[in-house]
């Protein structure tokens, strides 16, 4: 008997802190930084499909987006404060262990910020009158859908992908909400040859 209480503390004392290690690790994931996939040809040459990136979620709480900022942001829903969110993350924490996620995610490149003037022609961008120096495009930048020029306002921005011939941006559906953003893409960790800070 004092055999079997001994084996049962033993296996207690493995799997609490076991467990408490996946919920943080899970939290972390889900707060702080979370790897993501690269799902689109949007981002090519600096992206490509099926790279994975290591995403800062947090830094956005207490900074703005700046221009050239690589971003990850929800396409069809707006983020909650990280209260919110966390109380989210814990009412769906299964679907965390069966590695499912509802939310579509967008990768993009962010241009035009609160109060800027974006504008395209000839197959450049135009910030503020002012051609915008962008060595990372794929192919020539030229407008879809939205009318230009456009200012962007307040909690506001205007994002492209760097293959401009084929990416669906801010140019199709308009510009995207502050509390979209779900972080800036900061490190590519797969594949290995690529690894590293992302620019």
């Amino acid at each position: 008997m004092i055999k079997k209480n001994k084996i049962v503390k033993e296996i207690r004392n493995w799997i609490l802190p076991v467990l408490g290690a996946i919920l943080i690790a899970s939290l972390i994931n889900s707060k702080v930084f979370a790897r993501v996939q690269v799902q689109q040809k949007s981002m090519e040459n600096t992206l490509y499909s099926s790279q994975q990136l290591i995403v800062d979620k947090l830094s956005y709480n207490f900074v703005s987006p700046k221009r050239g900022d690589i971003i990850i942001f929800l396409e069809d829903v707006q983020r909650g404060t990280i209260i919110e969110d966390t109380v989210v993350f814990l009412h769906n924490i299964k679907d965390v262990f069966k590695n499912t996620d509802k939310d579509k995610r967008l990768v993009k490149r962010v241009i035009g910020l609160p109060g800027d003037e974006v504008n395209i022609k000839d197959g450049f961008v135009y910030i503020n009158g002012e051609k915008l120096n962008e060595p990372y495009v794929k192919g020539e930048t030229f407008n879809q859908e939205i009318s230009l020029p456009i200012k962007v306002p307040d909690k506001k921005l205007f994002v492209l992908g760097d293959n401009r011939p084929v990416s669906l941006d801010s140019r199709a559906f308009g510009l995207i909400n502050y509390n979209q953003v779900e972080g800036k893409a900061v490190f590519r960790v797969f594949p290995f040859n690529k690894l590293g800070a992302i620019k």
